[in-house]
């Protein structure tokens, strides 16, 4: 996969003038249901703005590109969208559906429970990109609201995608030097960031993950210091740790009622009986998981696991998380990028 990015990157690479073009094809895969599920559009995007911004080509393109891949995305999901439609008795017998059942169960639910909103979601979530509109297609989801949430979150999704990585090449000094300047500003974000990890909503989770990645990567890339930043990104999960124990501890009675465990009676169920099995010790793999991540360490004050005990795995686990989310840098640094 990776060899097929990096042909298309210097496809690119080579014939500039087609990049508009590809960006709406690259886009179109991406949000289309057939082939969302194994297409890397976003690293391709990605890699052709900053490859576009490498070769000081004028910022004038950043706006069209954007149009362009905003555009493949719209179209990739209303046609989706009429696929739904037309074929939703028998949907679940064509590739991808049928390797994969799981896709429209998990489809059907968020739909049922955003409404439109999962549309407009679905286009920055890879899980559930490639199932949202065909579910909503099957649904007969009315059209306006559809194409409204279909189209804002296109063009938003496209921005986010490429502009980012055209504007962090074309100003990557002026950045690093911001980064470098500002490092307890950083270590203070990414403390934050570490805390809303524990909120366990899969719209807060993923897009709150990339972003201390992406920042810690970018700030260690640029020459910062490590040790603020692992301190900080452990600091921020033992204190969300705390927290949702806390909210276990004093909500044991009712934890299912709490708005953002809402729908996830499963993932409850299975930290019950994890906390059962293992005890306090059961937040050690939790922090694998991403609603897990949270709803063990409620369960564990709902159920007065030790709260020593669960204080130390919070603390090791938390260390061990952290110092893996900024292992990007030291990967790259090793293989030579």
């Amino acid at each position: 996969m990776q060899e097929f990015v990096e042909a298309i990157i210097a496809f690119v690479q080579e014939n500039e003038r087609l990049a508009i073009p590809i960006a709406f094809l690259v886009a179109f895969g991406e949000s289309f249901c057939f082939f969302s599920v194994v297409w890397p559009g976003t690293a391709i995007l990605v890699g052709i703005a900053a490859l576009l911004a490498a070769s000081g080509i004028s910022q004038a393109i950043v706006m069209p590109a954007i149009i362009s891949a905003a555009a493949g995305g719209t179209l990739g999901y209303a046609l989706s969208y009429w696929i739904g439609y037309y074929f939703k008795d028998s949907i679940e017998n064509v590739w991808p559906f049928r390797k994969n059942p799981e896709l429209i169960q998990k489809g059907e639910l968020f739909f049922q429970k955003y409404g439109a909103l999962s549309v407009f979601f679905g286009h920055f979530f890879g899980p559930i990109r490639a199932v949202i509109p065909v579910v909503a297609g099957m649904f007969a989801m009315r059209q306006l609201p559809f194409q409204i949430a279909n189209v804002v979150s296109a063009i938003m999704w496209s921005a986010g995608v490429i502009a980012p990585a055209f504007f962090l090449v074309t100003f990557k000094d002026v950045v690093f030097q911001f980064l470098i300047n500002n490092e307890m500003l950083i270590a203070a974000v990414l403390f934050l960031l570490a805390v809303a990890l524990a909120i366990p909503y899969s719209m807060v989770f993923w897009p709150t993950l990339a972003l201390f990645i992406g920042v810690g990567f970018l700030h260690l890339y640029a020459g910062g210091t490590f040790w603020p930043l692992w301190l900080a990104g452990a600091g921020g999960a033992i204190v969300g740790d705390i927290a949702a124990y806390s909210i276990g501890e004093n909500r044991r009675d009712d934890l299912l009622s709490l708005r953002f465990l809402n729908g996830n009676a499963e993932a409850v169920s299975n930290a019950r009986k994890d906390i059962e099995t293992q005890g306090a010790l059961a937040i050690l793999p939790s922090k694998l998981g991403s609603i897990s991540r949270s709803v063990v360490p409620m369960m564990a004050g709902a159920l007065s696991s030790n709260r020593a005990t669960f204080s130390l795995a919070s603390i090791f686990s938390s260390m061990v998380w952290a110092a893996v989310l900024l292992a990007p840098h030291t990967i790259a640094t090793l293989i030579g990028l």
